[in-house]
Parts: structure tokens; C-alpha cells; sequence
């Protein structure tokens, strides 16, 4: 299974895109093993330009399986957060959330640094696209 961050989804949806990026997306989509979870549906729909985009988005990101974002999902998000802040490494919450819900679940297909920065104190399954 794949969770794909909102930073690797953006770079797929441009059109100018990274070649290397839209391959791997399209890789993971055919083989069916793409997951999502709330929060990168949330970043990636606020984001559509017209209603039809945010439309066929909704659709097409609804359709893939939802990892949820339960108790022990927050629990562990909100211990990471506390133990990157008191090393002085601040993160978004919300790649927090999103690395929680990937965490012993799937790999966490990313372009975005912050996730590195999270790994560092935890176990996690990871593909970094950021240099593709």
C-alpha cells in the first residue's frame, strides 16, 4: 500500500510536472495499491481551480481506499509533534497527521522534506520523490 502525499498529487496534477513523478503516481494508481487519508484529500481539493476540477478530484481521490484518522493515529502524531518540538525541529501538524496514518501501514510517497524531519523519530516506510 501507498499513501500519496499532496506534494507528490500536485506535481502529478501540473501539467509541467516532473515526468519521473507522474510515472511513479501512474505506477502506483494501475497497480492498485494507492491509499489516501482526510487530510491529504482536504489539501489537494482546496486546491482545485474550477468546481468540475474539484469535482472529478473528489470523485477520483474518494474512490481510492481511506486510511482513518482514529485516536491512536492523533496519540501518536501529537507524541511526535512533542518530541520534534522539545529537539527544536517544528513540523506541520498536518504532516504529522498524515505520517501517523501511514505509520505501520504504508509507504508514505512524498516530495516535501518535513517527512524526513518526522522520520528521524520514528519507524517509517517511506519513498522520497522531492529530487525527481
Amino acid at each position: 500500500m501507498y499513501l500519496i502525499d499532496s506534494s507528490v498529487w500536485i506535481e502529478y496534477l501540473r501539467p509541467s510536472g516532473s515526468p519521473k513523478i507522474k510515472a511513479r503516481v501512474r505506477k502506483i494508481l494501475e497497480s492498485e495499491e494507492a491509499v489516501t487519508c482526510g487530510i491529504v484529500v482536504v489539501e489537494i481539493l482546496r486546491g482545485a481551480r474550477t468546481e468540475k476540477d474539484y469535482r472529478i478530484l473528489r470523485d477520483s481521490l474518494l474512490s481510492l481506499p481511506g486510511i482513518p484518522i482514529t485516536r491512536e493515529v492523533i496519540d501518536r502524531a501529537s507524541r511526535w509533534g512533542f518530541l520534534l518540538d522539545r529537539k527544536g525541529k517544528q513540523v506541520p501538524t498536518t504532516d504529522l497527521i498524515i505520517t501517523s496514518c501511514a505509520h505501520k501501514t504504508a509507504r508514505l510517497v512524498h516530495a516535501d522534506r518535513d517527512f524526513e524531519i518526522i522520520a528521524s523519530i520514528c519507524d517509517l516506510d517511506r519513498e522520497n520523490l522531492q529530487h525527481a
